[in-house]
């Protein structure tokens, strides 16, 4: 049977990785192809889809077990750097087999059975028996709504962190009447693109404040789970009911797709856990929220104040 190999995915973090992986994923049910993923080596085990062999498990996939620092990170610098190598390799051995994509303005290369970008794919498709893809724009917006059940149980989280979140959730829901997730990229959003993406926690607030005005929720029968990569000061948000997540990223992830509706940073983190849990994303943003454009929506969709998804 025809293989792909997702080969590498550019140094992504986790949910840029993710879009990826799905999109390929769903591509290769369509074709009835098999598909491995060896560069998923630092969340792998976070999830129940297996590694590709042993070799990578030993190597590449255990020593991320439970492992949550970030790509700055010594260890996941030493990894990424002899995966890299490892890659180069294959690349040199079998480049023939490769689509390797990049494009300066960030566009997608569309899959099957959304369509094909350009006429490689198909030609791979007829003369190898393993196909292998090097880039992390690879999307298939066609093929994650076709096979959405699908995707949901590949990317099954490991039952101990479905347990943990499945409790902390209906501890809430015991609570509240409504639950809404919120995530605020700090970080790497202080200084990438200058800022313009940072969305300071007072004007979180503010947006949550707006949207419990604009959609008629109770506030004392509403709680908003916030989840970040640094520390929030609960103090920036007097009135409300808050809990801040001290989970991993793949937990908060999971965390926040079983919410009722995500109100995050413009990032694919939300978007994702937007699309896992089939429910609505609003973008933060310094200007004022189109909140008429999120109206009547309860599920996930393609959000165009999303800049950075790449859908």
């Amino acid at each position: 049977m025809k293989k792909i190999v997702i080969l590498q995915t550019s140094g992504n973090e986790l949910a840029n990785q993710l879009w990826n992986y799905a999109s390929i994923y769903a591509y290769a049910l369509e074709r009835g192809y098999l598909l491995e993923n060896p560069s998923f080596f630092e969340y792998g085990n976070y999830f129940t889809m297996p590694a590709p062999n042993l070799f990578f498990k030993l190597v590449f996939f255990l020593p991320f077990t439970n492992y949550t620092k970030r790509k700055t990170a010594f260890r996941r610098k030493i990894w990424r750097k002899l995966y890299f190598w490892y890659a180069r390799t294959m690349l040199r051995l079998f480049g023939n087999r490769f689509i390797a994509y990049k494009n300066a303005d960030n566009k997608p290369y569309y899959l099957p059975p959304t369509k094909e970008s350009e006429g490689k794919l198909s030609e791979l498709e007829k003369r190898e028996k393993n196909i292998y893809l090097d880039s992390w724009l690879f999307r298939n917006p066609a093929g994650i709504k076709k096979y959405y059940k699908e995707i949901r149980g590949y990317f099954r989280p490991r039952d101990s962190i479905s347990s943990l979140v499945a409790s902390q959730i209906k501890n809430l829901r015991t609570r509240y009447q409504n639950v809404v997730g919120v995530h605020i990229r700090q970080g790497d959003y202080k200084t990438w693109r200058k800022g313009a993406y940072l969305i300071e926690q007072r004007r979180a607030r503010e947006i949550i404040e707006e949207y419990l005005a604009v959609f008629g929720k109770n506030k004392e029968k509403t709680c908003f789970i916030i989840t970040s990569d640094g520390p929030i000061n609960a103090e920036e948000f007097p009135g409300l009911n808050i809990t801040v997540s001290k989970n991993n990223a793949v937990t908060d992830l999971f965390l926040l797709a079983s919410t009722d509706a995500i109100i995050g940073s413009n990032s694919t983190f939300g978007a994702f856990a937007s699309y896992y849990g089939n429910i609505p994303f609003i973008v933060m943003q310094k200007e004022k929220i189109d909140w008429e454009y999120y109206k009547n929506k309860d599920k996930f969709f393609e959000n165009k104040y999303c800049a950075v998804a790449h859908y």
